[in-house]
């Protein structure tokens, strides 16, 4: 049994350390390219631990799977000039991918 919950932590760190990675990509290119991000997040859920520095909020959030890094003008239209929505194709592709 012991065995198993040891595995069980294993597998959720490195789960865990590939959604950083993931999302620390997306979170890099959105401030390369001038993106107002309000939050970076790991995991899902009701947040744990949160922190605002700046314009962006990052969270630690109860379950241990996935992660989000929330734009400005990502789900809608923003007039702001450092929203996702007003940035070029090729950057939004590149923020994405």
């Amino acid at each position: 049994m012991i065995s198993f919950i040891i595995s069980a932590l294993k597998i959720i760190f490195l789960l865990g350390f590939l959604v950083f990675i993931h999302e620390l990509g997306h979170f890099t290119f959105a401030k390369l390219f001038k993106v107002k991000v309000n939050e970076f997040a790991l995991g899902m859920g009701p947040a744990i631990f949160k922190k605002k520095k700046g314009d962006a909020t990052y969270a630690l959030r109860l379950l241990p799977i996935g992660g989000c890094v929330s734009m400005e003008g990502e789900d809608e239209e923003s007039q702001d000039e450092n929203a996702f929505n007003r940035k070029k194709v090729w950057q939004k592709i590149i923020i994405v991918a």
